[in-house]
C-alpha cells in the first residue's frame, strides 16, 4: 500500500537521538550514529519527530510500506511500562486517530 513513512535524510542527520523519544510508536532508534527507522509497520507517518530533528533530517515520503500495526505498535508500548502507553495514547489522541485510539485501548483491555 502507499502511505505516508518517515524519511531520514543520512548526509543531514547528526545522530543526536533527539528524533527517538519523540517518535512514540519506537520507530526510530539511534544506529551507527544515524537515526533508522526501523519499521514501517511501526511508523504511523503523522510526524511527531520532525520537530524535534535541529538538522530537518526527517521528512514523511508517500512510498509502498507495509500498512501501521497498531497492536504491534502495543505490544511494544506495553513492554515499556504505563508512561509509555500513556504518551502513545495521547499521541493517538491529538493527531485525532480515533481508529488507532480505538485499536489500541481495545488491545489494552484484552491484556489486562
Amino acid at each position: 500500500m502507499i502511505r505516508g513513512v518517515v524519511k531520514i535524510d543520512d548526509e543531514l542527520c547528526n545522530g543526536c537521538g533527539d528524533c527517538v523519544p519523540n517518535c512514540h510508536e519506537g520507530a526510530l532508534q539511534i544506529i551507527d550514529g544515524k537515526a533508522r527507522l526501523i519499521s514501517d509497520l511501526l511508523c504511523d507517518g503523522l510526524g511527531a519527530c520532525i520537530g524535534n530533528c535541529p538538522m530537518g533530517a526527517i521528512t514523511i515520503e508517500k512510498r509502498e510500506a507495509e500498512e501501521y500495526d497498531e497492536t504491534k505498535v502495543m505490544e511494544l508500548m506495553v513492554e515499556k511500562g504505563k508512561k509509555t502507553v500513556i504518551a502513545h495514547l495521547k499521541h493517538l489522541k491529538e493527531h485525532n486517530e480515533k481508529e488507532f485510539l480505538q485499536l489500541g485501548v481495545k488491545y489494552l483491555s484484552s491484556y489486562v
